[in-house]
């Protein structure tokens, strides 16, 4: 149930990921809409400002009419951007568009005054927007590149966590010592209890020998852990089963192995410690202890009896 569990986990955190994406790209496409309507209203409120200014009683009714429509196409914008506080007018975007219109809704039936009193007021209407305009794409882009930079974080961080996560799975289902290349405690607890069983059924003889290592110099001791496992795993026979149980433990299962069989592996294994160039040292020794095993007492009572002899 608990591996059912991860393994959900884990895929809401891919589809999480992949949610992101759609976010992302909806966030881009109204932004860029948005970009595209404010630059529309640039160039709408820069020709009002040009057709203000030469607007005369000789234009045809198609120029009063787009002026119109301009006025009201910058009226609905006005409205949806009413509360932006980029508007660097002096006074309210809405307050200065309402100034353009009262004074064009005077004078459109007097082109020539139009072109006089109106034309300031469109013109400076105009330069506002584009710096409004302007402010609100550079603050826009810089909340893109923002949202860029924390989705970014956020897909590396849950990147890393399954990646943890993977290699967590791996290393609780793993079999061997990383260090040692030997079998880790979890792989060896389990293979006891078996070897247990099938001593007290075929009731043949079982040891255990237990490796203590002590001084060991912070420099040498991944190197020093390398060569024990190699060592250890070229002198026990294929049916023992030796591990590292913990940071300087380590147990060998001996099936079908009395004590005094026992005692003759651990002399060939003394030797060989003697011999070995990265063994021979004043501050790393070794402590031997065996233990036979009792067919009335369980696997973890055998482990336990070893450990604290």
């Amino acid at each position: 149930m608990q591996k059912e569990w991860s393994s959900f986990r884990i895929t809401l955190l891919l589809y999480f990921i992949v949610l992101l994406l759609p976010f992302s790209f909806y966030f881009v496409y109204t932004s860029f809409k948005n970009m595209q309507q404010d630059t529309k209203i640039v160039r709408q409120s820069s020709w009002l400002s040009g057709a203000m200014g030469h607007t005369t009683d000789k234009n045809n009714p198609q120029t009063i009419k787009d002026i119109d429509n301009t006025l009201q196409n910058i009226s609905i914008w006005a409205g949806k951007n009413s509360a932006t506080k980029l508007y660097i007018g002096a006074h309210t975007l809405s307050e200065d568009l309402t100034k353009v219109t009262s004074c064009w809704t005077e004078n459109r039936t007097n082109l020539s005054a139009a072109n006089t009193k109106c034309y300031m007021l469109t013109d400076n209407l105009a330069l506002n927007i584009e710096k409004m305009v302007y402010l609100k794409q550079k603050k826009i882009i810089n909340t893109f590149y923002i949202s860029l930079a924390i989705a970014m974080i956020l897909l590396l961080l849950i990147i890393y966590m399954v990646r943890l996560y993977i290699h967590q799975q791996m290393k609780k289902h793993a079999i061997h010592d990383h260090e040692t290349k030997l079998f880790n405690k979890q792989y060896f607890l389990s293979e006891c209890k078996s070897s247990c069983a099938r001593a007290v059924r075929h009731e043949y003889p079982l040891s255990m020998l237990l490796i203590t290592i002590n001084g060991f110099e912070k420099e040498t001791k991944i190197q020093t852990l390398k060569a024990l496992g190699t060592l250890i795993s070229t002198l026990v026979r294929d049916g023992d089963l030796p591990c590292r149980y913990d940071e300087n433990k380590f147990l060998i299962l001996l099936p079908f192995t009395q004590k005094e069989n026992a005692l003759l592996f651990e002399k060939r294994l003394r030797e060989a410690l003697m011999k070995d160039d990265c063994m021979i040292s004043e501050k790393i020794n070794f402590d031997f202890t065996i233990t036979e095993f009792d067919k009335k007492e369980s696997e973890v009572a055998f482990v336990q009896r070893t450990l604290a002899s």
